[in-house]
């Protein structure tokens, strides 16, 4: 029986492997957690590791009994119809937020077209994975939520909260 060299041995490559790929691994963490930590909703608060968010859009949309349905068309034109109208607001935004990249966010700024309908330009094509969508006036008096599917071109939106 011949003797293996030590560098030749299996168990070596567990011995160094796996706590090397341990290491490599914290490392990777470690720059993504630094890469991605500015980033975030300004409307959430993070005080003594409790989170904390800004409900009073939501609770408005609930007492207004707010819904609305976004529409996608293949052009990128986005059509918004609300449930009940809302007078006095000509311009509300869309937000779309990616579920994975904040760089494909989309904000649509959409104006009024008759009564309660809204219309907008898609600033770019969607890229692929779902969406989070929030629709709201300009000063935030109120908020509607969805998730815009992948694929999907159609959005129900609802108030977050219940009244």
């Amino acid at each position: 029986m011949s003797a293996r060299p030590w560098y030749r041995e299996p168990m070596l490559a567990l011995v160094w492997g796996l706590p090397l790929a341990a290491v490599v691994a914290g490392i990777a963490t470690l720059v993504i957690a630094v890469r991605t930590s500015g980033e975030g909703d300004a409307r959430v608060r993070r005080v003594a590791q409790t989170q904390t968010a800004d409900l009073a859009p939501d609770l408005a949309a609930a007492r207004l009994d707010l819904a609305a349905t976004a529409t996608l068309d293949a052009e990128g034109v986005v059509r918004v119809e609300l449930d009940a109208a809302q007078p006095g607001v000509d311009t509300l935004l869309l937000s779309l937020r990616h579920g994975t990249d904040p760089r494909r966010d989309r904000l649509v700024t959409l104006s009024r077209l008759a009564g309660s309908e809204y219309a907008g330009l898609l600033p770019g094509p969607l890229a692929a994975g779902a969406y989070n969508a929030e629709l709201a006036p300009a000063d935030d008096a109120w908020r509607l939520v969805g998730r815009l599917e992948d694929g999907a071109v159609r959005v129900a939106l609802a108030a977050a909260v219940a009244d």
